[in-house]
């Protein structure tokens, strides 16, 4: 199956009894382990389903249905994508958490420090989309969202970041290119597959956020990490 210009979405996860290994995730007997992406450590498996997650069903198509799941292990976190969250939510509330005793975790990512963060001091990563709370104007204006190719360079975003509260945001090299992945407060994430150079460079962003202390669970707090090699 191709994944060309597909938006992979799903969560970034934790579990605290020990690394994650590929014979953890085949327990889920509706998981078959298809791959590894070339040049990278992430793996293919395909995932067996008797619900559609796509609208199948409404076309005529019949069970069993079949969904590429995009996986990278990091110790004990694993980002675990496909292409509808709810495929990734609908496997983690079902098999997996009861495979990975006592639960998977998600990964909080805190959006609003860091897109906060970015508009006080520039990175390597510039913001193309971001999804804001306004909670000072009550009922009359619940939410915002702003597009462009390097938000904090416009004076009506930087003017008006102090009453947002931000919750989801895009990010991209600030030297220019497409939009890399976008970034969910509550562990979740999404981007374009396709070459294996685009999961190295949602690997390094990751490894980005989690260096500068943006990632955090209940079960490890907000480090800065001591393995550049790790998620």
């Amino acid at each position: 199956m191709s994944d060309e210009l597909n938006i992979f979405s799903g969560l970034l996860l934790e579990w605290p009894t020990r690394q994650i290994q590929r014979d953890d995730l085949l327990r889920d007997r509706q998981l078959r382990f298809d791959c590894e992406i070339a040049g990278s450590k992430w793996e293919r498996f395909v995932y067996t389903s008797e619900l559609a997650f796509k609208g199948e069903d409404l076309y005529g198509a019949k069970p069993p249905f079949r969904y590429p799941i995009v996986a990278r292990r990091s110790g004990h976190r694993i980002l675990l994508l496909s292409l509808a969250k709810r495929i990734i939510d609908h496997m983690v509330e079902g098999k997996l958490n009861q495979v990975f005793p006592p639960y998977f975790r998600r990964v909080s990512i805190a959006v609003d420090a860091l897109v906060k963060a970015m508009v006080s001091k520039p990175t390597v990563y510039s913001l193309t989309f971001v999804h804001a709370r306004v909670p000072a104007f009550g009922a009359s204006l619940r939410s915002v969202s702003f597009y462009g190719d390097d938000l904090t360079e416009a004076a009506l975003f930087r003017d008006n970041v102090a009453v947002m509260n931000f919750f989801t945001c895009g990010l991209r090299y600030a030297a220019g290119g497409p939009e890399l992945m976008r970034v969910g407060g509550d562990g979740s994430i999404s981007f374009y597959m396709g070459t294996p150079k685009v999961v190295q460079e949602v690997e390094s962003a990751l490894r980005f956020l989690r260096a500068e202390g943006y990632l955090s669970s209940d079960i490890f707090p907000a480090d800065r990490q001591s393995d550049p090699k790790t998620l």
